[in-house]
Formats: C-alpha cells, sequence, structure tokens
C-alpha cells in the first residue's frame, strides 16, 4: 500500500461534485449506488508519477450518503487490473481498511483461486470473519494505492453524511502498470 497526501489538487472535489452520478448496473451484476464513470483530472498523471506508465481500465467518482452500506463490505477488486487507487475527496470517519480472513489465514485472492473464493464468498459482509490489518485514513486529498487481489473496504462500512456536501466522496481508478 502507497499512501500520498495532496495527490489531487482540490478543484477534482469540484469536478466531482458537477459528475452525472447514476446507480450503476455492474457487470458482477450488482448495482453500485452514485458512481459517475468519467476521467477524473489529473489521476492518471498523478498515478503514473508514482508508479511509471500504467494502463488504465477505469476510473471515476463514488458518493455515499449516511448509513448506506457498500455491495459487499470486504473484497478483492481482481479482474480490474492489477492495481487500484482511492483519492478521499471529503474529510470523515475511517478510511480504506485492509483484512485476514480469519478462517484462512489470506489476505488476497488470485485470480483462478477457486478454493480460496469459495472459502471467502459468504464472509464478505461478516466482520467477525476478519481481522484489519491495515487502515488507510480518510483525509481530504489523500491517494491510497494498493494490489487489487487485496481484501479491502470501506471502513467504517456505512457511508456518511446528509447529501453531496458532506457525504463520503472518493475518486477510483483501476489499472496494470506498463511492462519497462
Amino acid at each position: 500500500m502507497i499512501v500520498i497526501d495532496n495527490f489531487l489538487p482540490p478543484a477534482v472535489r469540484d469536478a466531482a461534485l458537477c459528475a452525472p452520478f447514476v446507480d450503476w448496473s455492474a457487470p458482477d451484476g450488482e448495482v453500485y449506488k452514485r458512481v459517475a464513470l468519467v476521467d477524473v483530472p489529473g489521476l492518471q498523471q498523478a498515478i503514473e508519477n508514482v508508479m511509471g506508465p500504467v494502463d488504465m481500465l477505469g476510473m471515476g467518482y463514488r458518493l455515499n450518503y449516511g448509513g448506506e452500506l457498500p455491495n459487499a463490505a470486504v473484497h478483492s477488486d481482481i479482474g480490474w487490473g492489477t492495481h487500484a487507487a482511492v483519492v478521499y475527496l471529503s474529510d470523515g470517519p475511517g478510511g480504506t481498511a485492509f483484512w485476514r480472513h480469519r478462517a484462512t489465514g489470506a489476505e488476497a485472492i488470485d485470480v483462478g483461486d477457486d478454493a480460496l473464493w469459495v472459502a471467502v464468498r459468504d464472509d464478505w459482509n461478516d466482520e467477525a470473519s476478519w481481522e484489519m490489518t491495515q487502515l488507510a485514513e480518510m483525509k481530504l486529498g489523500r491517494g491510497v494505492i494498493y494490489e487489487s487481489r487485496l481484501f479491502h473496504s470501506r471502513y467504517p462500512f456505512p457511508a456518511f453524511g446528509a447529501g453531496p456536501s458532506d457525504g463520503r466522496l472518493v475518486a477510483v481508478a483501476f489499472f496494470t502498470p506498463k511492462e519497462s
């Protein structure tokens, strides 16, 4: 995990608040509330400043309000490139947590690991099945880059705020570094 403060300029928050948010029906069959699948100004360049050239698979914004729970609390983003980035565009409690599955000891899952998938798939929303190993605390402008195979979540699971001005707002990106 790489944590960088002042990852994007404050104006990106203003761009996010003007983005066209929709409830997105994703390829995994889930509907994700208030997602804007748009280019985030400066995000790819900021990532490449840290990681070198990348193949960007997707980026956008996510906005959630008080009490809303994630689709799957603890999860992995395998299949969305080798890395993910989250940039906090609001201040609030918690941040991005990383987890170890208590029963298996696994902290990540690789594509094709069907046995591990079966062992963890019913535990995504059961916090007692997981042990938090790290927390990247939420701070306006902070960026967090991590391997997409890692088990992670927003934390606490319920979002905060009553609307766009004080809700949990993040920019996200999924990518794979290019071979050098």
